[in-house]
């Protein structure tokens, strides 16, 4: 498999919308989308290309928002990244799909596929990672709650939430 690269906004919303059309030959994905338009929507939607979307680098550089519910209503495919870099410290993804639904006004449902099955689009893995199903890697989590919605509204808790880490069907972490 051949690895491509990531593009970012400036390229595909701004003055350049017409390189999106081609961008899935380029890249998988797109992200830092602030800006994106309509044209930039009906582009990424035309030629299959992930939108990433970053909610914890909108709320700590206090951006405006992507305009997210119209790229959903357009059929992108819309995953969710941390940005994790020295402007935005966040590893924690479940961080992430809970500042998703709060700034982006998505549901819990969609920030869970965000940010797992179409994250693996994203990076070229959505054949074998991103879901859990047969034929596909063991990588999932264990919570100890009756409701996975805990692991996104209850803010910061997810460390008491997880019980297991399944990485290629191995337990990778247990808490003790």
């Amino acid at each position: 498999m051949t690895k491509k690269a990531s593009l970012f906004d400036e390229w595909v919303c701004g003055n350049n919308q017409l390189l999106i059309s081609s961008s899935k030959e380029i890249a998988n994905a797109v992200s830092h989308l602030e800006e994106c338009g309509p044209r930039g929507i009906d582009a990424m939607s035309r030629s299959g290309t992930v939108a990433v979307l970053l909610p914890t680098t909108a709320y700590v550089l206090r951006l405006r928002p992507p305009p997210v519910r119209q790229m959903i209503a357009a059929g992108v495919c819309v995953a969710l990244g941390s940005d994790f870099n020295p402007n935005a410290f966040c590893y924690a993804m479940p961080t992430v799909m809970n500042l998703a639904c709060v700034l982006f006004r998505m549901s819990m449902p969609e920030a869970l596929v965000a940010a797992t099955l179409h994250a693996a689009h994203s990076l070229g893995r959505g054949r074998t990672h991103g879901a859990i199903a047969v034929g596909r890697m063991a990588d999932f989590v264990v919570l100890n709650k009756r409701n996975w919605e805990h692991l996104i509204y209850r803010m910061s808790a997810h460390q008491s939430i997880i019980s297991y880490v399944i990485k290629n069907g191995k337990i990778v972490y247990e808490r003790k």
